[in-house]
């Protein structure tokens, strides 16, 4: 074989790796984006919807449901810990658990730091007057006058 034709042919073998490649990468993001989609769109499609939405127990979730998104109570489920909401999460709504877990955008973080089954689903949704001060304030002062004056807490959490 000439040194022509073995070039053409590392060429041919090259391009046809480069396919076989695209075309598995592109197989597998397929399946898997089939496979992490939810019924679950957002707050709106849990309003709408009839399955049961946990939240954690003692925490001010339950009457914000209610009184501001308008969810029936008889829906809502009282969880009393992370565990016992994974567990009513991994069940779902046709066996005796839940469709979503609500609560506080820190918990839900904690939450879901250690179990990657689960996500966050939607926008995040806020009660306004509403807001919390952390010990950053000693090592990144900023007046909280300061903060009153951001329109979207999206802001503080960059920090």
């Amino acid at each position: 074989m000439s040194t022509f034709g073995r070039c053409v042919l590392l060429i041919w073998l090259f391009v046809v790796l480069i396919i076989t490649s695209s075309y598995t990468a592109s197989l597998t993001s397929i399946l898997t984006v089939q496979q992490l989609s939810s019924p679950i769109k957002g707050i709106e499609s849990l309003v709408i919807g009839k399955e049961p939405i946990g939240y954690t127990q003692g925490s001010f979730s339950k009457n914000y449901l209610i009184q501001e998104i308008g969810i029936d109570e008889s829906r809502l489920v009282a969880l009393k810990t992370p565990e016992e909401a994974a567990r009513a999460l991994e069940k779902g709504p046709q066996n005796g658990g839940v469709a979503a877990y609500i609560d506080q955008r820190a918990y839900i973080d904690i939450f879901l730091a250690s179990r990657c089954k689960f996500t966050i689903v939607g926008q995040e949704f806020t009660r306004n007057g509403w807001g919390f001060v952390s010990i950053f304030q000693v090592f990144f002062p900023i007046s909280l006058k300061k903060i009153g004056q951001f329109k979207r807490i999206n802001v503080i959490e960059d920090f």
